[in-house]
């Protein structure tokens, strides 16, 4: 895949959900894992709870019950919160502000996932996704003028901008987001695209385009299969950006 001098990454995340009950984690996270995360410097711990369902049978005919279960999240973030990891009974994370490549990622999520599965063996996914979210950001004044379509067809594939030029007026858009959800059966993408506006509900006045990716599977599984599944929903990543985006843009970036 190319690679670029400028990218428009604001975040990227891996994450990893298990199964109910397989990383029964209380106290505190696996030494392992503290070791991956020793020089983070900001750590906090916060109380989280989630609602379990269950229908049973009784005489009378089937009865919901409820339940709310609490659970601690451990968390860690490296200095200036470029880095944010978070670890619990349910899930873990990696979230990266500052993108140093997918090399960097892989690594550091695998490293993680490693020593939660060393310290609970029977440990199972229920879902596995990587995420990107680019905020394509162009003021520069050589880049053209303008905030509509007409402006966002040289940098984004015409294909995305149908609702952007429906609206037909840079004045009054205050947002505009679309989602296509892909399903290839066990793996699955859903691609959000449009205008955010952090100024919402004003008019926008941002030449601000996001691109959010989102690769994953929600069929168990367990963590021999994360690297490559990792390696495929990067490269799934890659391949909807380079077909969302034009020359222009990538003349921009820079090729590295």
């Amino acid at each position: 895949m190319p690679r670029y001098e400028r990218d428009f990454i604001t975040q990227v995340l891996a994450r990893a959900d298990f199964v109910t009950g397989t990383v029964p984690m209380g106290a505190q996270p696996p030494e392992a894992m503290l070791a991956a995360v020793e020089g983070w410097p900001e750590r906090s711990v916060i109380p989280r709870t989630r609602t379990e369902v269950r229908m049973q049978r009784t005489p009378q005919g089937p009865v919901r019950d409820s339940r709310t279960i609490s659970f601690p999240e451990y968390n860690f973030w490296t200095e200036g919160r470029m880095q944010h990891v978070g670890a619990c009974s349910e899930y873990l994370f990696l979230s990266q502000r500052q993108y140093a490549g997918y090399a960097s990622l892989r690594e550091g999520f695998l490293e993680l996932l490693d020593a939660v599965a060393g310290q609970y063996p029977g440990m199972r996914l229920r879902r596995l996704g990587l995420r990107y979210v680019n905020n394509i950001k162009l003021p520069e004044q050589d880049a053209g003028p303008g905030l509509g379509a007409d402006f966002w067809e040289h940098y984004v594939n015409p294909l995305l901008l149908g609702g952007l030029r429906f609206a037909a007026n840079d004045g009054a858009m205050a947002r505009h987001l679309c989602t296509t959800e892909l399903n290839y059966g066990t793996d699955r993408a859903t691609i959000r695209y449009g205008i955010v506006n952090s100024d919402y509900p004003q008019p926008n006045r941002r030449r601000e385009f996001v691109l959010d990716v989102d690769a994953y599977c929600q069929t168990v599984s367990g963590p021999e299969t994360v690297p490559a599944r990792l390696d495929d929903y990067h490269a799934a990543a890659c391949q909807v950006f380079e077909a969302a985006v034009t020359d222009a843009l990538r003349a921009r970036m820079g090729r590295a």
